[in-house]
């Protein structure tokens, strides 16, 4: 029996000092771990700033580009604004324009072809009065209460 005694212990020994080396290498894997971790995280809190920095300059980037859309809309409207009353004066001085020149060809009609009247009436006359001259006075079919025949 002192041989399984033996035999008991130095399994149990080694039972122990294999427990021993499996938690010996679990304490330096995790010791490795952790030194990763730390790294990790050092590195990670080293590009926070950077990153804090930027997200900052995109707040202010869009702000100033949402300001600028605005501003710009504004003017824009302004713009059409200015252009639609341009072309409702435009129209407006375009039938002023086109009542005035109207109005100045009528005139200059007028102007021209009251003395060509005046000659034509005047001409009518004197032809008139060479052929009452020449010919006498002829009767018209309706003068005298005769009827022309049907």
């Amino acid at each position: 029996m002192n041989i399984l005694l033996m035999v008991a212990i130095v399994l149990i020994a080694l039972a122990v000092i294999t427990q021993a080396g499996v938690l010996l290498a679990m304490y330096l894997m995790s010791r490795r771990m952790t030194i990763k971790a730390e790294t990790l995280i050092e590195e990670s809190q080293r590009l926070v700033g950077p990153l804090e920095s930027i997200t900052s300059n995109l707040k202010t980037v869009s702000n100033d580009l949402t300001e600028s859309g605005k501003i710009a809309r504004e003017q824009l409207v302004q713009v059409q604004d200015a252009v639609n009353e341009t072309r409702d004066v435009i129209r407006g001085q375009l039938a002023e324009v086109r009542e005035v020149v109207l109005d100045t060809a009528d005139e200059a009609r007028d102007l021209v072809l009251r003395p060509v009247r005046h000659f034509s009436a005047l001409a009518m006359g004197i032809a008139v009065g060479i052929r009452t001259f020449l010919f006498g006075k002829r009767r018209s079919p309706g003068t005298e209460g005769e009827r022309p025949a049907a």
